[in-house]
């Protein structure tokens, strides 16, 4: 029966080596884990922070995409066009009969 004593008074001692050379891991494994997921959100704000300015200059963009756009029709409108030709360059259409005002020149 001694030796049941000495196996009892041995589970007693406390923890063993192996045991706590599997906490000591386990503590720096999450201790390594917190660091990488402090890193990551870092990181991903930013990533936010640059995705949110060219969405910024994204819209910008658009709005002058939106213009251009406008202009197009605009100039693309025969009417448009011969209306400039009328009155910035003096045109007139073959076969018309052309006015001129001698007193205001």
């Amino acid at each position: 029966m001694t030796c049941l004593a000495e196996k009892k008074a041995k589970k007693k001692k406390g923890i063993t080596k192996t045991g706590l050379t599997c906490l000591v891991f386990c503590i720096a494994l999450m201790g390594a884990t917190f660091a990488y997921i402090v890193a990551q959100a870092g990181e991903y704000n930013e990533l936010r922070a640059e995705q949110e300015r060219i969405q910024g200059l994204i819209a910008q963009e658009e709005r002058i995409n939106q213009n251009l756009e406008l202009q197009i029709s605009v100039f693309d409108r025969y009417a448009y066009i011969e209306q400039v030709a009328r009155e910035r360059l003096g045109m007139a259409r073959p076969n018309e009969i052309v006015f001129r005002n001698i007193a205001a020149e």
